[in-house]
């Protein structure tokens, strides 16, 4: 299912998959990892932070707290699987984002086009 994805767009979508299987408490399974795929390539917001997080808001109807909150959060209390979950996403994300700003998530598309 996930092949000819590059390591670190796998890890970037591993990070979301565990998202969502730790928010509907169930495993995914290959048509639901399909369907979050296309959600992320086909979500319109530029980084890959944002894509996730629309990713998950459709797939599961949840908002992920954000990093200011959890930052927040973690001055008072201990920060929960979910807050984790979600700090590692956003390092994947922005380690993919470094690595190949201008591709979308199992995207075979050429970076750059012809040059004028």
């Amino acid at each position: 299912m996930l092949q000819g994805i590059a390591v670190g767009e796998m890890s970037f979508l591993l990070a979301v998959f565990a998202v969502i299987e730790h928010l509907t408490k169930s495993e995914l399974t290959t048509t639901s990892k399909k369907l979050l795929i296309a959600y992320l390539n086909d979500t319109s917001p530029a980084s890959y932070a944002d894509r996730a997080r629309e990713a998950v808001r459709r797939y599961a109807q949840a908002v992920l707290p954000t990093l200011d909150h959890i930052r927040e959060k973690s001055r008072t209390v201990e920060l929960d699987e979910l807050d984790h979950l979600v700090l590692k996403l956003e390092y994947e994300a922005a380690r993919l984002s470094r690595a190949a700003p201008s591709r979308s998530p199992s995207s075979k598309t050429r970076r750059g086009g012809p040059r004028p």
